[in-house]
């Protein structure tokens, strides 16, 4: 009986270090993608914000992130313009994230549901 179980273990144990490395890659992927995806979408006035987008691993998660803090809620969402402490317009959104973040989820989790 100890045999058995020590088997079982050793399966579940195989194929939990499967799936976990399967899912590393296709999030590593998905976050690639999305940085490309975003430096193509990305508001290019100088092209420095576009170009900003970066991948990073930190606690088996990956995060996308521009290294330019501040201005992706700002060209997202749009923001009012302040002359002399009084609103003189508004600066219209340039939605590029939740779009990449959207294609990008549908597509890891299908490459997921394919492999898994």
């Amino acid at each position: 009986m100890d045999s058995l179980t020590a088997q079982i273990n050793h399966v579940l144990a195989q194929y939990t270090s499967d799936v976990n490395q399967t899912v590393d890659e296709v999030m590593k992927n998905g976050a690639q993608q999305a940085k490309k995806a975003l430096t193509q979408l990305s508001p290019a006035d100088t092209g420095r914000y576009a170009k900003s987008w970066a991948v990073k691993k930190e606690k088996g998660r990956y995060i996308v992130y521009n290294k330019k803090p501040g201005l992706t809620h700002l060209l997202e969402n749009g923001h009012d313009i302040i002359r002399d402490g009084k609103k003189v317009g508004r600066v219209q959104g340039r939605p590029h994230i939740k779009p990449v973040e959207e294609m990008v989820t549908e597509d890891i989790i299908k490459e997921l549901e394919s492999k898994l």
